[in-house]
């Protein structure tokens, strides 16, 4: 096993683009999503095109705060009380990476003192999504 999990390089990837407010934050996740440290971070610019500059709380998501496994790459919804919340994959187990589950948990965007939000992931929120079969 590489450095970096499987891969012998660095791996940032499933990039997502939310505005907020005057701010534009960018999701993405990092290391090889077959390491069990595959995680959620993200980067805030005043521009689309950047330069941006990653928060220094990274990861906001990961396998310590939801107690699974590989956690990352998804995206963002909220439901019709407009409260956000992220769905993502996990590992299958804490010694399987596939099949992947499919998790969510509640986000918000809150205030840090500063100019920009910081993006809170609320882990007692984790839950596993599941497809009822026919």
């Amino acid at each position: 096993m590489g450095k970096y999990g499987k891969s012998e390089w660095p791996v940032t990837e499933g990039p997502t683009v939310l505005k907020y407010k005057k701010l534009y934050y960018l999701f993405y996740s990092a290391n090889d999503f077959r390491n069990i440290d595959y995680a959620v971070g993200y980067a805030v610019s005043d521009n689309p095109l950047g330069p941006w500059k990653k928060f220094s709380g990274n990861p906001i998501l990961n396998r310590k705060n939801v107690n699974i496994n590989g956690p990352g790459h998804g995206d963002f919804t909220k439901n019709i009380k407009g409260d956000l919340y992220y769905v993502f994959h996990t590992h299958s187990s804490g010694g399987k990476v596939t099949p992947r589950k499919t998790a969510i948990v509640k986000a918000a965007f809150r205030d840090s003192g500063s100019e920009s939000q910081v993006m809170t992931i609320d882990s007692a929120s984790f839950r596993y999504l599941y497809i009822k079969e026919k």
